[in-house]
């Protein structure tokens, strides 16, 4: 199969010119940002009905820095990793009769999701395990890195607002089907049907939130049922966290992921 990744390389090129429609930018009453640097100002995706700076699509003209850096700033990779482990998510921020399941290396899926919102593989970074709720109806998962400067932050949260993104994730989910799941999340004899994946509107944390909701219906025999991951992206600074919400059942409620993407806001180093 093609990879998602593959066939957004032109549309990503492109959203460079696209303004981040997310809460890019955390202060209430400013609906731009600015740098010091040349910049360019293009039109949002105006399929939503909300000028939020924490709501994916929006119609409100917002500016990003998308000019070209002479030379990339030097990052000290060592220290900046050690600062994206220290700033993952513990047992400690969750709920007591949480438990978490360790992961030995990066998935699959959390790959083509990086791929599919342009985002370069970043020196400095660091995941947590599986945390699960007490009737493992929820698994949270976290990868965290630093980039060399704010400007490549921002960036990525700008390329998440592409109009084709969500439609290359629900691709790399039909891809990987099973192996994109967490362990015992497809039911033995269950199938996956057609996944969807949309933009999802959540709370500000950090300098900026953007969120996609993917929709896995799941057949087995005459039983029907449906996962809903949450794949959530917030900046502080020059840092980015990526959790991944996967719910068995109903799908998780906003103001869980909320909670916990703040938490994980409040540990990103700027």
């Amino acid at each position: 199969m093609i990879s998602p990744a593959r066939t957004l390389s032109v549309a990503l090129a492109a959203t460079l010119l696209i303004a981040a429609c997310g809460s890019d930018g955390n202060d209430s009453d400013a609906t731009t940002e600015t740098d010091t640097t040349a910049t360019e100002t293009t039109v949002a995706d105006t399929t939503a009905d909300s000028t939020s700076e924490t709501t994916p699509d929006t119609t409100e003209a917002m500016t990003e820095d998308t000019t070209p850096s002479t030379e990339a700033p030097a990052q000290d990779v060592e220290a900046d990793t050690a600062a994206a482990e220290a700033a993952l998510l513990s047992l400690a921020d969750f709920p007591e009769g949480w438990t978490e399941a360790p992961t030995d290396e990066a998935s699959e899926i959390d790959a083509l999701v990086a791929e599919c919102v342009g985002g370069d593989s970043a020196e400095a970074a660091a995941q947590t395990g599986n945390f699960s709720n007490p009737e493992a109806t929820l698994v949270v998962h976290e990868n965290v890195d630093v980039r060399a400067d704010e400007r490549a932050a921002r960036l990525v949260m700008a390329q998440v607002t592409n109009p084709e993104v969500p439609e290359c994730v629900a691709a790399a989910y039909t891809e990987l089907g099973a192996a994109a799941l967490s362990a015992g999340a497809l039911g033995e004899g269950a199938e996956i049907g057609e996944v969807t994946a949309t933009r999802f509107a959540v709370g500000a944390a950090g300098n900026a939130t953007q969120a996609i909701r993917v929709t896995i219906p799941l057949v087995s025999g005459d039983a029907a049922g449906q996962l809903t991951v949450d794949q959530v992206l917030v900046r502080s600074g020059r840092s980015l966290a990526t959790i991944s919400f996967e719910a068995r059942g109903e799908p998780t409620p906003v103001e869980t992921i909320d909670e916990i993407t703040t938490a994980a806001a409040a540990l990103l180093p700027a």
